[in-house]
């Protein structure tokens, strides 16, 4: 990447100057040379990083998101080691009034990671200790800043595995993971983080640290204040430390990719994988052609240049994960399935890995989809939504229609593509742009979260609202909610520092969404 590149594109504007809904808050201090001298205090020399001492493309890794929609000019990132420091950093912050930005692994697809205006980023980059893990039950204690994919290699060792996928897992990190609530390819079986984090460790704004990393598995003393922070976005404080219950790994792996000649098909698929493997299917995931030949043109599938496992020339594919302890009985079961399908005419055809490279070669299809997308444009909007299963792709068909009538396609947009997490009802719809243009997302972004709002779905399955999403809360969330919402950020937060400009809309982008949310909505 160069000096001013993103996925090979020029960098995009500061939000600050793109972006004119919101003003930068009077209550924030300017940084100082003083604030500089401080945090240099207490941190090594190595882990304040100016903006003016470092390349822009290493500014660029901190301060600009994934999708390359946003983007800040701070002035220093603090790259903290202990709970200890971030503790020292947030009391000074919130006594001086400056705004902080929490930062894991930027893999944000909503804004949440990176700052609107000058607001400092505090990463936790250096923060990657495993405190402890207990072999017997699988308990795990870490630092926030550990990558999940680092955790998953450390417990293969005792047979287990962080109760989390994500496409990311090389970047993203287990206190972002939290922050967001992130959900993965594997809810089905996993479930949310609400259930497997049983503590965390959280350092308030004004640096109390709230040291809640217990390992009890039964624990009803009092509230549980570790379901605050989760799904949160660093809006109420800093996690500095988890504590996780872990699972135990399933070696009878068998990964099939099956094509469908609807989506009514891929609902009547999941009916049956549901009934039939009720145990042992781990994810399902929906794609189409205009995604697997996404890929394919952009040469992200493993090896590089493979073709795709059976046709692609089917409107629709499925890939799905079963996990079993016992070989024999799970490959067994798998095949019998698949046959079974093939002959009640719900597959058009399909194909089962069972080798690591096997797998590897299925899931890359999958996995690879959003890198490949992002390279198709300047800049991506991307859309995390979740609605009643049999809606999940009507909302792709009628955003393509909709940006045709609108003449966007080939002239704003490159495409609408729309892909994820059928198991949960959670469907990803990404459209790479033609312009970097603030005016095209608002245009977009108004019609698919009314659309949304209309058939009863959530904005946000599992990426957070952010700064993208957050005009739009109130078209999922009531006012009553919002008001309880904004009493909790308060309470925890009076300054404001934590992340502002995230989460929360204003009171006219309340008013309005309230009005869509009460729309009549539109049944299955």
């Amino acid at each position: 990447m160069s000096s001013a590149d993103r996925h090979g594109f020029t960098l995009t504007k500061l939000t600050s100057e793109k972006v004119d809904r919101v003003k930068r808050d009077k209550r924030f201090k300017e940084l100082s040379p003083e604030d500089i001298a401080y945090f240099k205090s207490i941190l090594p020399g190595e882990c304040v990083l100016e903006r003016n001492a470092i390349s822009v493309a290493e500014h660029a890794k901190y301060s600009c998101d994934w999708y390359n929609m946003f983007r800040a000019n701070t002035a220093v990132i603090l790259l903290p080691q202990t709970t200890e420091q971030v503790s020292k950093i947030l009391k000074y912050c919130n006594d001086e009034r400056i705004a902080v930005v929490p930062q894991s692994g930027n893999t944000s697809a909503s804004g949440g990671s990176v700052p609107v205006f000058d607001e400092i980023i505090v990463s936790t980059e250096k923060m990657q200790r495993i405190r402890m893990f207990d072999e017997l039950r699988g308990d795990l204690v870490c630092d926030a800043g550990c990558v999940l994919q680092d955790l998953d290699d450390f417990l293969i060792r005792a047979g287990f595995q962080i109760p989390l996928d994500l496409p990311a897992r090389h970047k993203c990190r287990i206190g972002g993971n939290i922050s967001t609530n992130a959900g993965g390819i594997r809810q089905m079986r996993f479930g949310n983080l609400h259930g497997s984090v049983m503590g965390l460790e959280v350092v308030l704004p004004d640096g109390t640290i709230i040291d809640n990393l217990t390992t009890m598995r039964k624990d009803n003393s009092g509230y549980h204040l570790k379901n605050l922070f989760i799904g949160s976005e660093g809006t109420l404080g800093f996690v500095t430390g988890v504590s996780i219950a872990t699972a135990q790994i399933r070696d009878a792996v068998n990964v099939f990719i099956v094509a469908l000649n609807s989506f009514e098909e891929v609902v009547q698929a999941y009916t049956h994988a549901r009934r039939e493997l009720p145990e042992t299917v781990a994810a399902f995931e929906v794609l189409d052609t205009s995604t697997v030949e996404i890929v394919k043109q952009q040469g992200y599938q493993v090896p590089k240049g493979s073709p795709f496992p059976i046709s692609d020339r089917h409107p629709f594919y499925v890939v799905m994960e079963t996990a079993g302890k016992d070989r024999d009985i799970e490959d067994l079961r798998a095949d019998r399935f698949l046959e079974k399908m093939l002959k009640q005419n719900v597959f058009l055809e399909g194909a089962i890995a069972r080798t690591p490279a096997e797998i590897a070669r299925f899931w890359s299809w999958r996995d690879n989809v959003p890198k490949a997308i992002v390279q198709t444009g300047p800049t991506s909007i991307h859309f995390d939504i979740s609605l009643k299963l049999p809606l999940l792709y009507k909302v792709v068909e009628d955003t393509r229609a909709w940006a045709v009538k609108e003449g966007l396609i080939g002239t704003k947009i490159r495409a609408v593509y729309g892909y994820g997490h059928v198991g949960d009802g959670n469907l990803h719809l990404t459209i790479p742009c033609l312009v970097d243009d603030e005016s095209v997302r608002e245009k977009i972004d108004d019609y698919v979260y009314a659309w949304t709002a209309k058939h009863g779905g959530s904005g946000s399955a599992e990426h957070g609202m952010g700064f993208m999403k957050a005009p739009y809360l109130s078209f999922t969330k009531s006012t009553t909610i919002i008001d309880n919402m904004r009493k909790i950020k308060n309470l925890f937060d009076p300054n404001g520092i934590m992340n502002p400009y995230k989460l929360f809309p204003t009171k006219e982008q309340e008013e309005h969404g309230e009005r869509v949310r009460r729309s009549p909505h539109v049944g299955c």
